[in-house]
C-alpha cells in the first residue's frame, strides 16, 4: 500500500498483507526503511498486541530492552484505528518517550505504509503556556525582576513562533517563571477568554480529539480517570478524548501514579501561590489580581452603584478576609510541620497521620475550624462581589476568575476533613515535609490502599482491549504481582494474554557484575565510610564515565560532600540529581570527560547513554523500599492483617522489578 491513494473497499486486502506477521519480517512492509532491524521477538509481540486489540481482552507483555517494543505496539494500534476507525490511547511515564514515539515512531510508520497517520501529543495543561497571562506580564514588564527579563524575553519569542509547548522550546524555565506563565485550571476564563481560539491548550486538546492515537502519560491519564471516577463521565470535564483501547509503556510505574491521582493531595506550596496570585506582596512582580481589580475599579471613578459596591466589598472584607484565611492555613501547615518532630526521625520526610496523633493535638483541630469560619465567610462576601461583577459585561473575565478562586478554597475546606481522617481501612493518610527552594513545605496526603479495584471498575469495564507492558513487570516469570497490584487478578484468565521477550542483547559477554563481600551491611553506621574508601579506586579504573545510584537522599549528598574536593582536583565532572533538571543532567555527562553522576529513583531507569561513556554502574544498595515509608508500611500492615508474608508478597517482588 505504499504510496498508495488510501482505498477503504480495499481494507481487508490490506489487513491481510500488513498483518504484523508478514510486516515485520525481514521482507515486510516496514524492512524497506532506513534504520528498520529484523527482531524475531518484536515480531511475536506486535501479533499478540494486535490479536488483543482486534479481538477484545487485556495482554501484559514483558519486553527486553532492545525488543523494539514501541513499533510493536504502535503498528497494531495504527491498524486497528484503520479497521474500527477507533481511537487508541498511548500512556507511558516519561516525556522522553512520548516525543519518540510521536517524533520518530509515528513518522517512521507513516513513511513504511504511504498512508495518513493522524497522532497526536497531548501533555498536562502545566506543560503549555499561557496567552493570556504572556499578554498580561508582557505589559508589567517594567515591574520584572532583572533575573527573569532574558527568561521571560525567550518565552514571548517561542510563543510568537508557535511552540507553546514546554518541552518544544530546549530549555528549562526558571520555577518562579513557570507559574506565571503556564496554563492552569484554576486561573482559567474558559469561552470568556480573548485567546481561547489562539490558547496552546485548546489546540493541543483539539488536536488529540481529532486523532486516531493519542499519545500522553500515565499522569494525565490518571488524572482523567479520576474525573470519570468523580463526575460520572462528564464530557466537559473529562481531558483525554473518548477511547476504547489503552496502551501502558512503561507499566510498572502505573500503581504509584494511579494511588496519587486517585487520591487527594493538600499541597502548602499550592495554597500559598493561590494566594499570592490574588494579593502579589510589595516588591513581587506586578500586583494580584484583587488589588488590580480594584486600581481598575477605581479608575472609572466612583459614580457608578456597582463601582461603589464592588470597591467596598474588596477593601473592607474581600482583602482583608484573604490574608485572615491565608494566616489560618499557613498556621494548619505549620502544627502538621510540627507534629512530624514529635512522631518520626529527623532523616525521614514522612509520617502517617492517625486519629490518636488528630486527638494528641487539639490545636489542628482549632486551626481546622477558623479555616473553615474565615472561607465560609470569605466564599460568601466574594460570591456577592462576583454577582456585582457579573451585570457589567466588561467585568466579565473578572467574575469567572474570582468564582473559580471560591471553588478552589472551597475544594481546600472540603479536602482537609477527608485527608485528615485517620479511621479509613481503605485508604492511607500520611503528612509529608519536603524541603523546596530552601524552605520547608507541607504537603498533605490521602491514598487508596489498593488501587486495582478503582481501576477495574472505572477503567476496565469500559474498555474493549488494554495493553500493559515493560520491560520490567514479572518476578521470574509470574506476573502474579502485576496482576494484583492494577486489578487484572479480577479480569477472567481466558480474556487475558501474557508473554515474556527476552532482551536479544548478551548481557553475559556485554557485562561485568561485581559484587563486593567485605563491606559492613547497608544499615551498619560504618557503611557510607566504607563505600567512600572504595569509589575512588573504581572510578579511576573506569575513567570516570560513572552513575552512582542511591536509594537515600541524605546519603547521596554524604557521599558527595566527602569525594567532591579530592575527585573535583583530579578533573573529575561531579553532577549531583536535584541541582540541574534530568535532561541538563544528561546532556553533561555525555560531552564531559570524566563524568561522575550522584543520582537517586530517575536514574534507575530510561537512561541511554551509547558507546563507552557509560563504562560503570554502583548500586549503593538494592532498591527495596524505606520500611516507614507510610503507604508502603500500609500495605505491609494489610497483607499482615489477611495472613501473609508481607516480605514475599510486597517486598521482595516491588526491589525485584525495579532492579530488573
Amino acid at each position: 500500500m505504499k504510496d498508495a491513494q488510501w482505498d477503504p473497499s480495499q481494507l481487508d486486502a490490506f489487513l491481510e498483507e500488513a498483518h504484523p506477521r508478514k510486516a515485520f519480517s525481514a521482507t515486510g512492509i516496514l524492512s524497506g526503511l532506513e534504520g528498520y532491524e529484523f527482531r524475531p521477538a518484536q515480531i511475536d509481540m506486535a501479533s499478540l498486541v494486535w490479536e488483543v486489540m482486534e479481538r477484545g481482552g487485556y495482554a501484559v507483555i514483558e519486553a527486553g530492552t532492545g525488543t523494539g517494543k514501541s513499533l510493536a505496539y504502535l503498528y497494531p494500534a495504527f491498524l486497528l484505528t484503520l479497521k474500527e476507525e477507533s481511537r487508541v490511547v498511548v500512556a507511558t511515564h516519561t516525556i522522553n518517550l512520548q516525543q519518540q514515539l510521536i517524533e520518530k515512531e509515528v513518522p517512521f510508520l507513516a513513511a513504511a505504509t504511504g498512508l495518513p497517520l493522524k497522532a497526536a501529543l497531548l501533555l498536562g495543561r502545566g506543560n503549555y503556556l499561557c496567552r493570556r497571562k504572556l499578554a498580561l506580564y508582557r505589559e508589567n514588564m517594567d515591574k520584572l525582576p532583572a533575573s527573569l527579563t532574558k527568561a521571560f524575553n525567550r518565552v514571548l519569542a517561542s510563543a510568537e513562533d508557535g511552540r507553546g509547548c514546554l518541552e518544544q522550546m530546549g530549555y528549562t524555565l526558571p520555577g518562579e517563571l513557570r507559574g506565571l506563565v503556564v496554563s492552569e485550571a484554576e486561573t482559567c476564563l474558559r469561552g470568556h477568554c480573548p485567546y481561547q481560539e489562539e490558547c496552546f491548550w485548546v489546540q493541543a486538546r483539539k488536536a488529540a480529539f481529532d486523532a486516531q492515537i493519542v499519545i500522553s502519560n500515565h499522569y494525565l491519564f490518571c488524572a482523567d480517570l479520576a474525573v470519570r471516577r468523580h463526575h460520572d463521565f462528564d464530557d466537559d470535564r473529562l481531558v483525554l478524548p473518548p477511547y476504547e483501547h489503552v496502551i501502558f509503556d512503561e507499566a510498572h510505574h502505573l500503581e504509584n501514579v494511579a494511588a496519587e491521582y486517585l487520591g487527594l493531595r493538600l499541597d502548602e506550596a499550592e495554597t500559598r501561590r493561590f494566594c499570592e496570585r490574588l494579593l502579589h506582596r510589595e516588591g513581587r512582580w506586578g500586583m494580584g489580581w484583587l488589588s488590580s481589580l480594584r486600581e481598575r475599579l477605581l479608575s472609572k471613578g466612583t459614580d457608578l452603584r456597582f463601582l461603589q459596591q464592588s470597591i467596598a466589598l474588596l477593601e473592607s472584607v474581600i482583602i482583608p478576609g484573604l490574608f485572615g484565611l491565608e494566616e489560618a492555613l499557613n498556621v494548619f501547615f505549620r502544627l502538621l510541620r510540627e507534629m512530624k518532630g514529635q512522631v518520626a526521625p529527623e532523616t525521614e520526610e514522612s509520617f502517617r497521620f492517625t486519629t490518636d496523633l488528630q486527638k494528641e493535638n487539639p490545636l489542628l483541630a482549632e486551626a481546622v475550624e477558623r479555616i473553615n469560619a474565615e472561607g465560609e465567610n470569605w466564599e460568601k462576601n466574594l460570591s456577592q462581589l462576583v454577582d456585582t461583577l457579573q451585570e457589567e459585561e466588561e467585568m466579565a473575565e473578572d467574575a469567572v476568575f474570582l468564582a473559580e478562586a471560591a471553588r478552589y478554597f472551597s475544594g481546600v475546606r472540603q479536602a482537609i476533613p477527608l485527608v485528615l481522617d485517620g479511621t479509613e481501612e481503605d485508604h492511607v493518610h500520611w503528612v509529608a515535609v519536603e524541603r523546596r527552594g530552601g524552605a520547608e513545605q507541607t504537603v498533605v496526603y490521602r491514598v487508596p490502599l489498593e488501587v486495582g479495584p478503582i481501576i477495574h471498575e472505572y477503567l476496565y469495564s469500559n474498555l474493549k482491549s488494554a495493553v500493559f507492558t515493560s520491560a520490567t513487570l514479572a518476578v521470574g516469570e509470574d506476573f502474579t504481582y502485576f496482576r494484583e497490584r492494577l486489578g487484572l487478578d479480577q479480569i477472567h484468565p481466558a480474556e487475558r494474554e501474557e508473554l515474556i521477550l527476552e532482551s536479544p542483547f548478551n548481557y553475559g559477554r556485554q557485562v561485568l557484575l561485581l559484587v563486593t563481600g567485605d563491606l559492613p551491611a547497608p544499615d551498619d553506621p560504618g557503611y557510607t565510610e566504607e563505600v567512600c574508601n572504595l569509589l575512588p579506586g573504581l572510578l579511576t579504573a573506569a575513567g570516570g564515565r560513572t552513575l552512582l545510584l542511591f536509594t537515600n537522599r541524605r546519603q547521596m549528598r554524604e557521599v558527595y560532600t566527602r569525594l567532591a574536593p579530592a575527585l573535583q582536583e583530579e578533573g573529575y565532572t561531579l553532577l549531583v540529581q536535584g541541582e540541574k533538571p534530568r535532561n541538563r543532567l544528561l546532556k553533561s555527562f555525555l560531552s564531559s570527560p570524566k563524568p561522575v553522576l550522584f543520582g537517586m529513583d530517575s536514574f534507575w531507569e530510561g537512561v541511554d547513554i551509547p558507546g563507552p561513556q557509560l563504562s560503570l554502574v554502583v548500586l549503593m544498595r538494592l532498591p527495596f523500599r524505606t520500611p516507614s515509608e507510610p503507604l508502603f508500611q500500609a500495605r505491609w500492615e494489610a497483607l499482615q492483617r489477611a495472613g501473609k508474608d508481607p516480605f514475599t508478597h510486597l517486598s521482595l517482588p516491588e526491589a525485584v522489578i525495579k532492579f530488573k
